[in-house]
């Protein structure tokens, strides 16, 4: 699907218009796939991650990931990429009613650093709760997001997630990150919140 956004700046004075297209990934898609998310770990993820890790060849350790997750996906697995002309700018990836308790995971959410803010994030979301809401009707759809990471808390809250929980990720590199789990009763919920965002920008 090809998606236009037009938002409004900050003061009101200005328009910013974002044109992307949002489509499932393949495996041609891997290495972008692999950078991005090395470059948002090493961007929102210092202090919670290594310094070692973080200044070692993530790439190569994120590609390996991509590379067995696309190439043999995984029962359920639903990865979306976001293009603005040729660039990979964002993606995600969700692994449908995988709890029976809160449903469909959402393991991966990321957007490239120059364009966050604009609308790409809460795409991303709303084609991940289309789909899910289509395959799995009712059952919830959840996240865990850094304790520390106030700014994505802020975002999914404002897109209609509540706190339900913590836990704690044994990261790569060794250390011991709290997080916050945050969901949703069920994907339409998302859907219809991320649309309302998205006709409001």
């Amino acid at each position: 699907m090809r998606i236009s956004i037009v938002l409004i700046g900050r003061s009101g004075e200005s328009l910013l218009a974002v044109a992307m297209r949002v489509r499932a990934a393949d495996q041609s898609d891997c290495l972008a796939i692999a950078e991005l998310h090395a470059a948002s770990w090493r961007s929102a993820y210092r202090g919670a991650l290594s310094d070692e890790f973080l200044a070692g060849d993530i790439v190569a350790d994120r590609r390996q990931l991509w590379e067995s997750r696309l190439s043999e996906p995984a029962r359920q697995q639903h990865v979306f990429v976001a293009e603005q002309g040729n660039q990979l700018i964002g993606f995600a990836c969700a692994y449908g009613n995988e709890s029976a308790q809160w449903g469909t995971f959402l393991n991966n959410i990321h957007v490239t650093q120059t364009v966050q803010g604009q609308g790409v994030g809460t795409v991303l979301l709303h084609a991940t709760a289309e789909r899910c809401a289509s395959l799995y009707g009712e059952v919830g759809l959840y996240l865990w997001v850094l304790q520390s990471n106030t700014k994505a808390q802020c975002f999914y809250a404002r897109r209609g997630a509540k706190n339900e929980g913590t836990d704690v990720w044994h990261a790569p590199g060794g250390t011991e990150v709290p997080l916050f789990r945050f969901a949703w009763e069920s994907p339409r919920q998302l859907q219809e919140a991320t649309a309302n965002r998205l006709l409001k920008s």
